[in-house]
């Protein structure tokens, strides 16, 4: 397996169990917490979604469920 889907399933692992806490805790969490986090988020979805444009062939459904993301944070 290459190394960029090696990594690209690393990076989606750790979004996804990021994303699933900061959805479960948005409600309670101070503003300031809540935009940090999203940014961070933020950029690291949008990292994966360069790398994923990098591997060969491209995932488009996991680009495209990586945008839906963004937007649902």
């Amino acid at each position: 397996m290459d190394q960029k889907v090696q990594y690209l399933n690393q990076v989606i692992e750790i979004i996804d169990t990021k994303v699933t806490l900061f959805k479960k805790n948005k409600a309670t969490m101070h503003n300031a917490n809540y935009v940090a986090e999203k940014q961070v988020l933020t950029r690291m979805i949008q990292d994966a979604i360069q790398l994923a444009g990098e591997v060969k062939p491209v995932p488009y459904s996991l680009i495209n469920d990586l945008k839906s993301l963004i937007k649902q944070l």
